[in-house]
């Protein structure tokens, strides 16, 4: 699976610079405390706060993963590489999969505390980190749509919310019904089908857009 060789060079790149995840980590840190300061009563709005800080982290971990490709000229590399463009999405897919997995391990359990929420946190962490997964893999998926745009880093987070809004509210439902201690399948099954989707689309699309 050449597309893991990839995700495995874009992860030892960031392991030994560590430039990215420590700007994402950094702010979504400061969102963080910024939220727990100003916002009252924020356990009653944990799950949209945690998705607000997660939405726009990614963002920030999106642009510089696979269009910094397009800025640096390596997707022409990429191109001329043994790769399919579909590898090098799944590969960039992969990356930022785990990029923002290991931001959650992080931030999660910091906003859980600093939010003082109450509930079933083990099941909470757990679906939070699927609809974190769906929506890392959906966004990557369409990043390539907006490549080539000189203003693609603002136009990415204005173009992409109508398409993930399906996904951010299955995941407040999902979550604050994981809080009660409640596993609500059919959001699940909605945010794996939906990411699954548009997934599909960005690979049988990738010969063109990439």
């Amino acid at each position: 699976m050449k597309f893991l060789e990839l995700a495995k060079k874009d992860l030892r790149l960031e392991l030994k610079n560590k430039s990215n995840i420590s700007l994402m980590l950094l702010f979504s840190l400061t969102a963080a405390f910024l939220f727990s300061a100003t916002i009252t009563e924020p356990s009653r709005v944990f799950s949209p706060l945690l998705l607000i800080i997660f939405f726009l982290t990614g963002m920030l971990g999106y642009s510089v993963s696979f269009l910094k490709e397009y800025d640096s000229g390596t997707i022409e590399g990429l191109k001329a590489s043994p790769l399919a463009p579909q590898e090098i999405v799944a590969g960039k897919m992969i990356f930022n999969l785990c990029l923002m997995l290991a931001i959650q391990i992080f931030v999660f359990p910091i906003c859980y505390a600093l939010f003082d929420v109450e509930g079933n946190f083990v099941l909470a962490f757990i679906v939070f980190a699927m609809c974190n997964a769906a929506l890392s893999v959906t966004i990557t998926s369409l990043s390539p749509l907006l490549a080539h745009s000189r203003a693609r880093e603002m136009l990415l987070p204005v173009m992409l919310f109508p398409v993930i809004f399906p996904l951010i509210n299955s995941t407040v439902v999902a979550v604050n019904a994981a809080l009660e201690g409640i596993l609500d399948l059919e959001r699940l099954l909605f945010v794996v089908a939906y990411s699954g989707i548009i997934s599909s689309l960005s690979m049988i699309t990738a010969d063109k857009v990439v």
